[in-house]
């Protein structure tokens, strides 16, 4: 059975995030899985940088410290962790009446999480973690990282989830783009929602052949030719029609290519008050 994974921290976006997986898992009939990665850090983690300047009596006496206080700080981790997971479920489970499945694990959550998804799967995760909303930070340390390695499709949520009826997709002519129409078009999410089929360009014909695509494969399609910069006429229509999810990809060329690769998903990133979604 294919997933919607949510990753679920104590950041402010938690409920939303919750909320979004719980809703995708209902619209798609997909198994909802809860996913909290336990990467704390232990008391130890900067022994050694003081190790080398105290005596050897000393460092025996404060490692013994330090490992009691590791198990303390353990078992406090994983009593928060199961208590978090309970909250969620039974939130998610009163809503929307789904009972979700939990995965659980302890390390660096970039690498746990990638080992844990599978192509197919759909991931939740909140455009900041519990550490960046310390910090009053737009976007999370982890998130971006995450978008770059995940082998699957990927939806960003901040504190505020409505569920979307439209969606924004930016067309180029390039290779990857055509392939990522073709996603686009199997989607079991976006399939149930109208696609405004977007392009920010010279070429305005270039949407004539993917809008039909589009359109033989069952969609709902709104066509809009714009010029000037890709973002800021991604975050206007999106503004202007109060379209409620943005759904970017990879592009291969032109200057859409800049999506991942600094100022265009930057900003958007930082700017847009809906999800998104990275098609993989």
């Amino acid at each position: 059975m294919k997933r919607v994974i949510a990753c679920i921290d104590s950041s402010p976006c938690i409920h939303a995030l919750a909320e979004a997986a719980a809703w995708i898992a209902t619209q798609t009939h997909r198994e909802l899985v809860l996913l909290q990665i336990l990467d704390y850090y232990p008391a130890s983690y900067h022994l050694g940088e003081i190790s080398g300047v105290i005596g050897f009596e000393s460092n025996a006496m404060l490692l013994k410290e330090l490992a009691e206080l590791e198990q303390k700080q353990s078992e406090l981790a994983l009593d928060y962790s199961n208590n978090l997971l309970n909250h969620i479920s039974e939130a998610v489970h009163e809503k929307f009446l789904i009972q979700p499945s939990t995965i659980q694990e302890k390390g660096d959550f970039l690498e746990q999480s990638f080992n844990l998804l599978k192509p197919d799967d759909i991931v939740v995760i909140g455009r900041v973690g519990e550490r960046s909303a310390e910090k009053n930070k737009s976007i999370g340390g982890n998130v971006e990282n995450f978008i770059r390695g995940a082998n699957c499709t990927v939806m960003t949520v901040g504190e505020n989830f409505k569920p979307p009826t439209r969606f924004i997709f930016a067309y180029d002519d390039s290779p990857t783009c055509k392939d990522m129409l073709k996603r686009v078009a199997k989607s079991d999410l976006l399939r149930l929602l109208q696609c405004h089929l977007l392009y920010v360009g010279d070429y305005p014909e270039i949407l004539n052949e993917p809008t039909q695509f589009l359109k033989n494969s069952g969609m709902d399609v709104v066509v809009e030719y714009r010029y000037g910069d890709i973002a800021d006429n991604i975050l206007d229509y999106q503004a202007q029609h109060q379209i409620q999810l943005i759904v970017l990809g990879a592009f291969s060329h032109s200057k859409i290519r800049q999506f991942f690769l600094g100022s265009v998903t930057t900003k958007i990133f930082r700017s847009a008050t809906v999800p998104l979604l990275v098609l993989k």
